[in-house]
């Protein structure tokens, strides 16, 4: 007799199952990770339960525990007649004499104010309580005490509203404190208001009149340090250091300069070339000529004259000089408007202009002379042109060495000033700093003396227009009671309780190993789920008096033949169709149903298969291959019959073994005698001899084998058949054990159809798996039925119809059945007895 763990079939309530359904549905209206989350917390509901219970029993107690604490309260309002006043370094308007909240705290707070409330006549009664020791009193009060404003925004408020509360155990102490307290602040900042304008004028002029020396001083100091320092200040008061400025001028003249040197190197390298490579000198002179834009040519008497007659006069030259020079004088007049005709660098540049100019007009003179000995003594002398023309080429080479040299002389001397007038500014760098400093001193000075006139002011503004004082709006109100709350302390004792086992709840739902819905075994074992068969209640129909039951022989559990309207039925009939689909095409017979661990039920789903197939009209042979535990066998009460063990050991032949079964088209082989060594009687030649020679004679081949994770049976005979199905019960360490024996029939070239998930209403309730749930549609599969012909329903007799599979009729009266395949031909009858039974299962699948 199997257990109802073997078979995997398992009771489970109507009311388990509709509180399985509700949580579904909550959690299917939410997003993903919502519904993950509730689905956790739904299937570990007793790891969330339990820790709130316990929090509110710890609340519970701790409310026990915990003393009883009054309050009283009163409201103060603070105020001033000041007018509100514009903070000039923030920017903020504020209230004019209101101190903030953390003032009024800090002063309420204070031992003087304490003292004050504990001398107070109302706290007579109270003072043996403390000892007469004000001391025990303020550490009492610092604690029980707590003054809030009434509103948030404090600053630009002209009077400030405040709570003053007082907890404690004694309901007269509370009254009597919150009394005193208030009478003791009102009377500390009346006085404070007296003293403290005093004071504060006071303070600002001691600061004022030490500031003033310390400004005439920095004053004074800076004075003499400007008659001193070898700067030079401009209108604006900005100091500059003249060298400096001396050596960026001469830095810009020393690049003009070596720009001209470079196109009079550049022209004098060119005239020296065209003098080199022409043969004719006059050739030479009027190349040359040409390049330096002037004209020159030879007499009559081949003396060399220049058209040009101002090149022979001083006074034109002089003026062509000045031309010259007239950007380094627009550059000095440009200093002079800018800093003076005095400053240093204007006088450096009048040096310059003069000794340029000397030096330029002496150049010139010298150039006239020459040209005018050379007319002369042309003239006295007739020459060769040729000789000529050489020799005013070698003028003009001479002339043009004698600028080049006058140029890099300037440079020379330009260099030697620029590197005088840097080291002049680094000796008075340091006067520079002083100036900066001072400064910045003088100015700090005085911004500090600016803002003790101010606050001078706003005290004086304060004192004229009016004080600050507290006004009690309302009376202390009578003590009342604020804790503990029980609710409150069940509240937080639960929330505590819920989070902690929400979090276990969590931690537990991480570390499962169980399956949670169809779609994570899909992909996690990369096979699909072909069906769900929910649990059932194996049992027998009992037949109507005076007909027979040909299926009183098998076992109950085959629910395709006992109970062929119920769900596990339907779920059996649509892995059937799934197969069908998955086995089409040629060669698709042999079909092999094991699963990861015994338990599962995988006897029973091959069974039930089985029957389903052959009823569909197909001829269907089912092989017990489980040689160690043949559950199949007993399934179909064929323990003592021939079977597979027989045919392989040669015992008998195959026909001897295949035994018919009360479905007509369905044929059992049993296991037989179990032999002593299962697993090598499968490997034998003879194991894949038998399954060729039933694929002649059968439409599908059912094979029922060992657990994969048991024994190595089923990997054996799993590479000899065409397809295998996995039986799969959810449970704990499912997720483990499937994907380990997927990975085992993968090993083998297995071709793995899918899996079946066994039990699945059941597995729902224990474990969190949420399959399609075909109980919820099973009540409605009693409705469905073919109606023939014209009638409504039923015959004249009263006899209801039910449609047939396929096409068919099944006619149900009279203990007569047919059984229709898709083109009407009757394949069952009831002598292969299908009787009403088989009319009901078939009435089912439309």
């Amino acid at each position: 007799m199997r257990t109802a763990v073997e078979r995997g079939m398992l009771s489970t309530t109507p009311v388990r199952q509709q509180m399985n359904n509700g949580a579904a549905d909550v959690a299917e209206s939410q997003n993903p990770e919502t519904a993950d989350l509730v689905g956790a917390l739904w299937r570990y509901r007793w790891a969330v339960i339990l820790p709130a219970i316990a929090g509110a029993i710890a609340g519970f107690l701790i409310y026990l525990r915990t003393p009883e604490t009054y309050r009283s309260t009163t409201r103060l309002m603070l105020e001033s007649d000041s007018p509100a006043i514009l903070d000039a370094m923030t920017g903020d308007v504020r209230g004019g004499g209101v101190p903030s909240i953390e003032i009024i705290q800090s002063q309420l707070y204070s031992d003087k104010v304490v003292k004050m409330a504990f001398d107070d006549p109302r706290m007579q009664p109270f003072r043996d309580r403390f000892g007469d020791d004000p001391g025990k009193y303020i550490a009492k009060a610092q604690k029980a005490m707590v003054l809030e404003p009434e509103v948030a925004d404090t600053k630009t408020a002209q009077s400030l509203v405040m709570l003053l509360h007082f907890d404690g155990d004694n309901p007269e102490l509370c009254e009597a404190s919150v009394r005193s307290f208030s009478t003791a602040l009102q009377n500390f900042l009346n006085e404070k208001q007296k003293d403290s304008r005093g004071d504060l004028i006071r303070l600002i002029n001691d600061a004022m009149e030490k500031i003033h020396p310390k400004i005439s001083e920095s004053e004074k100091r800076y004075s003499d340090f400007r008659r001193d320092a070898p700067l030079t200040f401009t209108a604006d008061g900005i100091a500059i250091n003249p060298h400096r400025e001396r050596q960026l001028f001469l830095v810009g003249r020393r690049s003009q300069l070596f720009e001209e040197l470079r196109k009079k190197e550049i022209a004098l390298n060119q005239i020296e070339a065209i003098a080199k490579q022409a043969t004719d000198p006059t050739v030479s002179l009027a190349v040359i000529a040409q390049m330096l834009n002037v004209s020159i040519s030879l007499n009559a008497d081949g003396i060399a004259a220049a058209e040009d007659m101002t090149q022979t006069d001083e006074t034109l030259g002089g003026l062509q000089i000045d031309k010259e020079l007239v950007p380094l004088m627009i550059e000095r007049n440009k200093y002079a408007a800018q800093f003076g005709e005095n400053h240093p660098t204007v006088k450096e540049l009048d040096v310059e202009l003069n000794l340029m100019k000397s030096e330029l007009k002496r150049i010139v003179k010298d150039q006239s002379d020459r040209r005018l000995q050379i007319l002369k003594d042309n003239k006295q002398e007739v020459v060769d042109p040729r000789a000529k023309a050489a020799e005013a080429v070698a003028s003009v080479i001479y002339a043009s060495k004698a600028e080049v040299g006058l140029l890099k002389n300037q440079i020379k001397s330009v260099d030697a000033q620029i590197a005088s007038e840097r080291t002049e500014a680094i000796k008075i760098a340091k006067f520079e700093q002083d100036n900066l400093g001072m400064l910045r001193e003088i100015e700090r000075n005085r911004q500090l003396m600016d803002q003790l006139e101010e606050q001078l002011s706003r005290v004086s503004l304060t004192d004229e227009v009016g004080t600050t004082q507290v006004v009690e709006l309302t009376a202390p109100t009578q003590a009342y009671l604020i804790g503990p709350m029980i609710l409150k302390m069940l509240g937080i004792g639960t929330f505590l309780g819920l989070g902690l086992g929400a979090g276990l709840a969590l931690l537990l739902e991480k570390n499962s190993s169980t399956f949670r819905n169809p779609d994570e075994i899909a992909e996690m074992l990369g096979v699909p789920v072909l069906t769900h068969v929910p649990f059932f209640k194996g049992r027998i129909r009992k037949p109507k008096k005076g007909e027979m039951n040909p299926f009183k022989d098998l076992d109950p559990y085959i629910a395709v033949v006992h109970q062929p309207a119920s769900v596990p039925s339907e779920a059996i009939r649509s892995l059937r169709t799934s197969l069908f689909f998955e086995m089409a095409g040629p060669g698709g017979k042999v079909i092999q149903v094991t699963s990861p661990l015994p338990g599962d039920g995988k006897s029973t789903i091959a069974g039930n298969l089985a029957c389903s197939i052959a009823q569909s009209g197909k001829r269907v042979l089912a092989i017990d291959c489980d040689l160690r535990r043949p559950q199949l066998t007993d399934n179909f009460a064929m323990a003592e019959k021939t079977g597979i063990s027989n045919v392989l050991n040669g015992d008998c032949e195959l026909k001897d073994a295949c035994h018919a079964t009360p479905i007509s088209t369905l044929h059992v082989m049993p296991s037989g005698p179990i032999p002593s060594n299962p697993a090598e009687a499968l490997t034998l030649p003879d194991m894949g001899e038998l399954l060729e020679s039933v694929r002649e004679q059968f439409d599908f081949i059912v094979l029922d084998t060992p657990p994969l994770l048991v024994v190595t049976d089923p990997s054996i005979t799993a590479s000899m058949v065409d397809g295998v199905i996995m039986t799969l019960r959810i449970r704990r360490k499912s997720k483990p054990n499937a994907k380990e024996s997927l990975n085992i029939l993968r090993a083998v070239g297995a071709n793995v159809l899918g899996v079946v998930i066994n039990n699945s209403d059941e597995a729902g309730s224990s474990d969190g798996y949420r399959g399609y749930g075909y109980y919820r549609y099973g009540r409605y599969t009693s409705r469905y039925y073919r109606r023939s012909g014209a009638n409504s329903g039923s015959d004249k007799s009263g006899k209801g119809y039910r449609g047939g599979n396929r096409g068919g009729m099944v006619i149900k009266g009279k203990g007569a059945a047919m059984r229709g395949n898709e083109n009407g031909q009757p394949l069952l009858n009831d002598h292969a007895g299908i009787g009403s039974n088989a009319g009901e299962s078939n009435g089912q699948e439309s």
